[in-house]
């Protein structure tokens, strides 16, 4: 049994350990993303195909899970010169395991692979980022590390939380600076319509041509910066056993006829079906000007402001007849209830829609929403939550039994305004979206697009797929369309009362301004 000196050793070991700093040499060496795209294999075969006109990027919205994980795939396969991925959220389940499997085959052909991954949900995780970044042709860097990487990690974080409460939210996935996918998606299953119990309704877009190159220069000003701790610094490599890579390559090899069999579709290999998959892109882009907007690196020390918010209010400004807006977690501002207030006192319509209580996987941002539906409604927003046993679920039932019993999330962050402008990016409406993460969006100007982006967003709109809320006798109701006429709620649907119970308790916790 522990005694009381040895208890008192190990608190203090810990205490200690929560006032760990990080090594005086970070040993970040500066690189870029690759300066010649449009020589690569990729790069020309996009410039080939593009219209005349300068500056205009090649683009299609990624709504289906299934072509979202197939392009990262097969991009990754036709990489050339650099993989540049930037990522909140990298899981170790079937995708993330299939993806890392394709960086190391790409770096064994000589590709040079850098990853950037934030901190905050990757305890425990340093080994394998520091195996993988044993191999010549990989770097691996931590986003803002808690100095602490052992037992004292949480107490570390407490006890610097001004500072390690901001997070990069960032997600690039970009091949030879040629080809970028950008917008809601981490990497794990539940993005990529794997997972059988929560699976994300989530929105992406390929870019190629100059959107794809100011990508790599949102990746290199992270990448860059003095937040971005290379993973030697923080895990001693020398401690590694000799063969921890040839390790992991053959469990990632073993494993690899397993996880593409719980795939519930295929992925290209190689050969006629690759260059299939290139010709499909090409037939689906749309070429348009747009731009990266990414959030200024003084926003980790607390002196900047969020770009993504300042675009946000800015559009709303310019809002002639309409704004759709999906995002996974919305807890509005004051001034993002006037901003409402302000377009629909003028005529413009708008529609928002983010997560029910049952469908939410953060049931504290659920907490403080509930809030604020009243006023946002009274505003003249309107307000729908997406239904956890929606009709879009049948994608994947029909096709793999494993996620039959799944249920549905939204982690979509875009917005069409005017049916001519899309933003689509990792921006939540919510505070630790405008206050504590930094954020990416890449903003397209083209009708035809936005018509696309709408078509997709219109669909989850839909009764069988989401809530309408209005207000009753100033009381919220839920509402659908049936064929047997309106089937209304007067609390959140498919809950007990057990759960808005909870859901209640947590929104007298003080930390709305940190969700």
């Amino acid at each position: 049994m522990l005694n009381i000196r040895n208890l008192t050793i190990t608190l203090l070991a810990i205490a200690l350990g929560a006032c760990a700093s990080l090594p005086d040499d970070l040993r970040q060496v500066p690189s870029e993303a690759w300066p010649d795209p449009y020589a690569t294999t990729l790069g020309k075969y996009f410039n080939d195909v593009a219209p005349a006109g300068d500056g205009l990027s090649g683009l299609s919205p990624l709504p289906q899970p299934r072509r979202a994980f197939i392009l990262r795939y097969a991009l990754a396969i036709h990489a050339e010169h650099t993989l540049d991925m930037q990522y909140y959220l990298w899981k170790s389940d079937t995708a993330g395991e299939l993806l890392l499997h394709q960086a190391l085959a790409a770096a064994d052909r000589g590709v040079q692979v850098r990853l950037l991954i934030d901190d905050i949900y990757h305890y425990g995780r340093d080994g394998i980022y520091a195996t993988v970044d044993l191999h010549p042709n990989v770097q691996v860097r931590v986003f803002n590390p808690i100095p602490n990487r052992g037992l004292g990690r949480n107490l570390g974080y407490v006890a610097d939380k001004s500072a390690l409460n901001h997070r990069m939210h960032n997600k690039i996935f970009l091949v030879d600076n040629a080809a970028a996918i950008m917008g809601g998606r981490n990497i794990g299953d539940d993005y990529f319509g794997v997972d059988p119990n929560l699976n994300f309704h989530d929105l992406d877009v390929l870019a190629v041509g100059p959107a794809a190159q100011e990508a790599g220069s949102a990746f290199d000003l992270y990448w860059n910066s003095r937040y971005a701790v290379p993973i030697e610094a923080l895990y001693d490599e020398a401690d590694m056993p000799a063969n921890a890579l040839p390790d992991l390559r053959a469990r990632l090899e073993t494993a690899l006829g397993g996880y593409l069999d719980e795939l519930p579709y295929e992925v290209p290999f190689e050969g006629d079906e690759l260059y299939a998959e290139l010709e499909k892109l090409a037939d689906t882009l749309t070429w348009a000007p747009a731009r990266v907007v990414v959030d200024p690196l003084s926003k980790f020390d607390g002196s900047g402001e969020s770009a993504l918010a300042d675009l946000v209010f800015g559009m709303s400004h310019q809002a002639d007849e309409e704004v759709v807006a999906q995002t996974a977690y919305l807890i509005p501002s004051d001034e993002g209830i006037e901003m409402v207030r302000s377009m629909t006192d003028r005529g413009v319509r708008v529609r928002l829609m983010t997560n029910s209580m049952q469908s939410n996987n953060h049931l504290s941002v659920h907490a403080f929403y509930m809030k604020h539906r009243k006023a946002l409604i009274e505003a003249g927003a309107d307000l729908y939550e997406l239904r956890a046993d929606n009709e879009l679920l049948e994608f994947y039932k029909q096709r793999e039994s494993r996620v039959a019993e799944s249920h549905a999330g939204l982690h979509t962050k875009s917005f069409v305004v005017d049916g001519e402008t899309s933003v689509i990016g990792s921006y939540n409406m919510d505070p630790r979206s405008r206050v504590w993460n930094s954020e990416i969006a890449l903003v397209i100007d083209s009708k035809p697009f936005a018509k696309e982006v709408l078509e997709s967003m219109n669909v989850a709109f839909e009764p069988g797929n989401a809530y309408h809320l209005t207000l009753d006798d100033g009381e919220v109701t839920w509402s659908i369309d049936t064929p047997d006429g309106v089937q209304t709620w007067d609390k959140d649907p498919g809950t007990t009362a057990w759960q808005r119970f909870l859901t209640r308790i947590m929104g007298w916790i003080p930390i709305e301004n940190e969700l």
